[in-house]
């Protein structure tokens, strides 16, 4: 800052009227680093900035454009490995996150979470409160764990720790938090899910796509660890469905699947193009008595428990023979974790499946019945979700993923069913 501080002024960006800023001096003060030749756009969180063509430049009237993205690796340079570990940098704070030295991490989002701790500091796109609360704040204290959304939070939630308003869609408000947080691990959870996304195309195309390029792009620029969970969804009718393997003919035929291949993808381009961190797990249908289902085709594994509590039976909207992969939401979150926290050499390949169980609704209705004898279950089929259903994995190949980094489940039918019913039971009581 001291060199900036000697160059002449006034600074104006390339293409505008004027001349360019000035070059930087022959030789650079100690501890800056400079691109030979290339004109500098002013950003308080680089010494290094390219001209972006047609944009102008924050602080000179015109529009505020996106700083460029690190250098691109040369087609020569040799891959990087599966990962990297955590640099200590712009965003960041001493310490780690998942080696000895990391005690502690930061969550924020907009349908996520993110993570600051004392040593490192995360954002997440999505309000997702079992990960940023349930674990991240047990685990690490709920100082360390800011979660946001662009909704209100209800009581337990706005009281069990930090809270902020974010928007994946805004991309100035997300390099705010970062830069603001000091975030340097990101969990993107914002997406809207299968079913509701088949009614509203448009949005689901700006969330799940538009949004994801504003976290790559944000991930990119200050060196962040970034985790994008996929899903069953971005499998199609021409996949292999038992079991279905990390690597194989994916063709989804929903634009919630589609935008998740999507990601898989750019995020594993980023990686090998700049050197993006990027790590990223399949979920099957996930289940959790935390939060209300929210228009997925595996959510009837959730409503058919607080049905069945509150009034003995329950209708569902898939066959009885539908069998689909699943998870309890605490192996989930543990999966999450252990992933982000393996080391950068265990890791084989970018997108990881994880599965835990699988099961039909016929499967889930019998094993209730051995809690709720009275219990009745009624099928009334929505073509649309069927036919999302059909076209999923039955079973997930996640072999990869206990080789590399250790992955195993814990909960099987039966102990989700049982701790489904008391999680149930508690919250039926409370209201």
């Amino acid at each position: 800052w001291e060199a900036l501080a000697e160059l002449p002024a006034p600074w104006q960006c390339p293409g505008k009227a004027g001349r360019l800023a000035p070059p930087l001096p022959e030789t650079p003060r100690a501890g800056l680093t400079r691109a030979p030749r290339s004109p500098l756009i002013l950003h308080p969180a680089s010494w290094r900035r390219r001209p972006i063509p047609g944009k102008g430049c924050q602080g000179n009237g015109g529009p505020a454009s996106r700083p460029t993205l690190p250098a691109p690796r040369a087609p020569s340079d040799p891959a990087p490995p599966p990962g990297r570990p955590l640099k200590k940098g712009i965003g960041e704070r001493r310490g780690g996150f998942g080696s000895g030295e990391d005690k502690g991490a930061r969550l924020s989002a907009r349908g996520a979470v993110g993570s600051r701790a004392a040593c490192c500091s995360g954002l997440a796109s999505c309000s997702s409160a079992s990960l940023g609360g349930s674990v991240g704040r047990k685990r690490f204290g709920k100082d360390n764990v800011i979660l946001s959304d662009i909704r209100k939070p209800p009581d337990h939630i706005f009281h069990s720790g930090p809270f902020i308003y974010s928007d994946i869609l805004d991309y100035k408000n997300l390099r705010e938090i970062v830069v603001n947080n000091r975030i340097t691990w990101l969990f993107h959870y914002s997406a809207l899910l299968s079913a509701v996304g088949e009614a509203n195309v448009p949005l689901a195309r700006a969330v799940n796509i538009t949004g994801l390029h504003n976290v790559l792009d944000v991930a990119a620029e200050h060196n962040l660890r970034l985790f994008v969970p996929s899903t069953i969804g971005a499998f199609g009718p021409t996949s292999p469905r038992n079991p279905t393997p990390d690597l194989c003919i994916q063709r989804p035929r929903t634009i919630y699947g589609v935008s998740k291949v999507h990601a898989e993808l750019m995020g594993e381009y980023y990686h090998y193009r700049y050197g993006l961190d990027f790590r990223c797990l399949r979920y099957p249908g996930i289940i959790s008595a935390d939060s209300q289902p929210g228009g997925g085709t595996t959510d009837y594994a959730v409503r058919i428990f607080h049905d069945a509590i509150k009034n003995g039976k329950f209708e569902c909207n898939l066959k009885s023979s539908t069998r689909l992969p699943m998870m309890y939401i605490d192996d989930c979150l543990r999966a999450t974790l252990e992933v982000m926290e393996a080391p950068a050499e265990s890791l084989s390949m970018r997108t990881y499946n994880v599965n835990a169980m699988s099961f039909t609704p016929e499967d889930l209705a019998q094993e209730l019945l051995k809690h709720i004898p009275e219990f009745q279950i009624t099928y009334n089929v929505d073509s649309v979700r069927q036919a999302i259903a059909d076209s999923w994995p039955m079973n997930f190949d996640d072999s990869n993923a206990r080789k590399d980094w250790g992955w195993k489940h814990d909960f099987d039918l039966p102990e989700l069913v049982t701790t489904m019913l008391n999680s149930d039971t508690r919250v039926a009581q409370a209201n």
